[in-house]
């Protein structure tokens, strides 16, 4: 099972995985391609900060991992290739002229091709709990952060194995497991 957690930044993805991992049988949590590509690509999150060429890279960071499971291996990604789009979209509708029309149809046809094979997919939508981080890396702009979660949901929500994971993090865990088993995934 390739389950995948989708979100804006600072919304407990990653927690979440971790959570997940501990309670879902032989899984994996496969970290977020931000975090391991950043310091290659010189990453930092932002409608004008980030290039379509940047994108891209995180896109098909998702796609060879995606690609990477084998068998009945349960793997949980930190976020996935529709982050990415999300984020793109967004520099595009805030003017970033980087992000031409050729551009943004590669974006979404590459995307496309990762979320493909993610048989669930688990949207975190922003809240209240939990504040927006600096840690210089993620933007620090409300709005921009808003807007793309915004675009993350309605993507995501056009995914066959689309779910959002709301309440608590313990209440999340337990819908998940819950909805994992009714689908027999579990």
């Amino acid at each position: 099972m390739r389950l995948a957690i989708v979100g804006a930044q600072s919304t407990g993805k990653s927690p979440l995985a971790a959570d997940l991992a501990e309670v879902i049988p032989c899984s994996r949590v496969e970290p977020e391609p931000f975090r391991v590509l950043r310091n290659e690509l010189k990453l930092i999150s932002g409608a004008d900060t980030m290039t379509p060429e940047q994108e891209l890279a995180l896109i098909e960071h998702n796609q060879r991992r995606l690609r990477a499971v084998r068998g009945s291996e349960q793997v949980i990604y930190d976020r996935c290739a529709l982050d990415a789009l999300a984020h793109a979209c967004v520099a595009r509708d805030m003017e970033n002229p980087a992000f031409t029309d050729s551009w943004m149809a590669r974006l979404e046809s590459e995307t496309m091709k990762a979320l493909e094979v993610v048989d669930v997919l688990v949207l975190i939508r922003v809240g209240s709990d939990l504040p927006l981080m600096n840690d210089g890396v993620r933007s620090t702009d409300h709005t921009y952060r808003s807007k793309v979660d915004e675009k993350i949901a309605l993507l995501a929500g056009r995914h066959h194995g689309f779910m959002e994971a709301k309440g608590s993090r313990r209440q999340r865990v337990q819908a998940i497991i819950e909805r994992l088993t009714d689908s027999g995934r579990l």
